[in-house]
C-alpha cells in the first residue's frame, strides 16, 4: 500500500513494550509524530527507529493534554491520534485508505471498529465489550482542540462523523488493561479531569442524578451490553464503570464548588 497523507500522533510515557507493534502497524502513514513524555523505558529508541519525527514532552497526566500543544505541529489535514496501546490491523488499513478516497468535505471524523481485550483476552460484552465505534481519524480543518478529558476534540459547526463498516478483520486491536490495578489507576488518573469536563459540556450536579448514573451505568453494561458474557470479569469491569460515574458526578460538584 502507498503511504496515506495522512499524519499520525502517538504518545508514550514508559509504554515501550507496547509501542512498537502500535508503531509497525501505522506504516501505511505518511508521517507519524512521536511524543515521548519524559519515559525511563526505550519509548525514545522506538521512536527514532518507526517515526519521521520525535520531540519531548513532559509528563501529563491525561492525553488530551498533550494534544493541543501539537496537532497543529502536523504536516496533514487527516490526523490520526492514538495510544501505544493499539494497533491497526491491516484490513483497516485498507478500509480507511478505501475511505478517504471518497469520503464527503463535510466530514470531519472517521469513527473505526474497535475490539477492546483485558488481560489479553477480547471482551465479549461490558460498554467495552464486542465491537465498539471509536473515533481514530480527524480532519484537522472540522475540529477544535481543548483538554477536556474524553471530549478534547470536538467537531466544529458544519461538519460530521461517518463510521467504517466492520467487514470482519478491519479493526483497531486496542490492549485495553492488563490488570485490574492498571484499570484503577486509569480511572484515578482521569478522574482528576471529569469534574471539570462534565462542567464545560454544561452538567451540574445533582445527589439524585448521581445515584441514577450509578446505577444505569451498571444495569446498561452488565445486563443492556452483555456483560455476563464475560462472567466474573464482566460483572467487575460494569461495578468499575459504574463507579467511575458515580466518583465523576463527585468530582463535578466538588469543581461546581469551587467556582
Amino acid at each position: 500500500m502507498n503511504k496515506l497523507p495522512v499524519s499520525v500522533l502517538v504518545a508514550s510515557c514508559n509504554e515501550g513494550h507496547l509501542l512498537e507493534d502500535c508503531l509497525r502497524s501505522l506504516q501505511f502513514c505518511d508521517e507519524i509524530f512521536g511524543i515521548d513524555l519524559a519515559s525511563d523505558d526505550n519509548s525514545m529508541d522506538l521512536f527514532r527507529q518507526y517515526a519521521t519525527r520525535v520531540e519531548s514532552f513532559h509528563r501529563v497526566p491525561m492525553i488530551e493534554h498533550v494534544h493541543p500543544h501539537f496537532i497543529d505541529k502536523l504536516k496533514h489535514d487527516w490526523i490520526i491520534l492514538i495510544d501505544p496501546d493499539e494497533r491497526i490491523m491491516p484490513a483497516l488499513a485498507a478500509s480507511i485508505a478505501e475511505e478517504l478516497q471518497k469520503v464527503e468535505p463535510q466530514i470531519a471524523a472517521l469513527r473505526v471498529p474497535m475490539i477492546n481485550h483485558f488481560k489479553g483476552k477480547a471482551l465479549k460484552g461490558t460498554t467495552y465489550g464486542g465491537i465498539v465505534y471509536a473515533r481514530l481519524l480527524y480532519r484537522r480543518s472540522g475540529i477544535m482542540v481543548d483538554d477536556d478529558v474524553h471530549k478534547g476534540i470536538k467537531l466544529r459547526p458544519g461538519f460530521d462523523k461517518k463510521k467504517i463498516k466492520f467487514t470482519g478483520e478491519n479493526y483497531d486491536k486496542h490492549l485495553w488493561c492488563n490488570s485490574w490495578k492498571q484499570l484503577a489507576d486509569k480511572h484515578r488518573r482521569y478522574l482528576l479531569g471529569e469534574g471539570q469536563a462534565r462542567y464545560n459540556e454544561g452538567l451540574r450536579h445533582s445527589y439524585m442524578a448521581q445515584w441514577k448514573s450509578f446505577f444505569r451505568t451498571f444495569y446498561y453494561s452488565f445486563k443492556g451490553l452483555k456483560g455476563y458474557k464475560d462472567g466474573l470479569t464482566g460483572f467487575l469491569i460494569s461495578f468499575m464503570e459504574a463507579r467511575y460515574e458515580f466518583l465523576s458526578w463527585a468530582g463535578l460538584r466538588a469543581f461546581q464548588q469551587r467556582q
